[in-house]
Parts: C-alpha cells; sequence; structure tokens
C-alpha cells in the first residue's frame, strides 16, 4: 500500500468521484465502485489459486484488460484503502454447508462519514449489477486483518 502507484491511484479515485474531505466512508464506496468496474471477473482454474499482485493488476486496469477473481479484487481494495489511511479486513465467507474451506472473499470497513455514527461497509466488487455496499446472505463466515 505504500508503493506510489497504488497512492496516486487511490487519490485520482477519490478526486474523480469528488469525495470530500474526510467522508471516509465514501472514500470506501468510491474505492470499491472503481475496482467493481475496471476488472472483469473470471474464476481460477479448478484446482488453481492464482492471486495477482495489485500494482499488475493496476497495469492491466491502465491498458483496459484487467481481470481477476474474488481474492484478486479483494487484494487491490483492501490495499487501496490503505494507502489512503484505511484499516479494511478481509471476509471470507461459506455458501456450503457440506464444505469446510471458503467459497468467497471480500473487503469490509469500518468507517464513518464526518461525526456520523462508524458504518460497516461490505466491498464485494464481484457484485456487479448490486451497489457496493451490498453483502451476499451466506452461511457463515471470518474476518481477518487486511
Amino acid at each position: 500500500s505504500g508503493h506510489p502507484k497504488i497512492r496516486k491511484l487511490a487519490l485520482n479515485i477519490l478526486n474523480y468521484h469528488k469525495v470530500p474531505s474526510m467522508h471516509y466512508r465514501d472514500e470506501s464506496l468510491a474505492i470499491g465502485e472503481y475496482v467493481k468496474n475496471h476488472v472483469r471477473y473470471v474464476r481460477d482454474p479448478d484446482g488453481i489459486e492464482y492471486l495477482q499482485d495489485p500494482i499488475d493488476l493496476i497495469d492491466q486496469m491502465i491498458q483496459g484488460t484487467a481481470q481477476g477473481d474474488c481474492d484478486d479484487m479483494s487484494l487491490l481494495i483492501a490495499t487501496l484503502l490503505r494507502a489512503v489511511g484505511h484499516t479494511p479486513r478481509f471476509r471470507a465467507v461459506r455458501y456450503n454447508p457440506n464444505q469446510d474451506f471458503y467459497n468467497h472473499i471480500y473487503v469490509v470497513d469500518y468507517e464513518k462519514n464526518g461525526n456520523g455514527p462508524v458504518q460497516r461497509i461490505a466491498l464485494d466488487a464481484i457484485l456487479k449489477n448490486s451497489p457496493m455496499g451490498t453483502e451476499v446472505r451466506h452461511l457463515s463466515g471470518d474476518e481477518f486483518p487486511a
């Protein structure tokens, strides 16, 4: 999150969305929305787990060829948020009661706007037809530091 390319993109996103200073909830939503709109969702092949470096994904976004799955998008969102002072968390969830492993991952951020209350914001970039902040129902899940 300390790489200049990461910080520059995060700040450009906030400026593009005209997010006012200290509107941290809106910062989270703007960054999540940007990744959702600029990275095409593509599953990993069965039995193979790819994880893309956020810098590589940003380079692909610049070229208009960015693709990745939920963990790639989550890592990019968390990295961009950390570059502007947020402390996001990863939320790993299960949909299938017969499986011991997690089926999906996304980012959650606990932020507020101005003097308002702290709010939990789900940032799931694979939900292309849902507003940022939407969280799909799941059986169980855990949160981990990003």
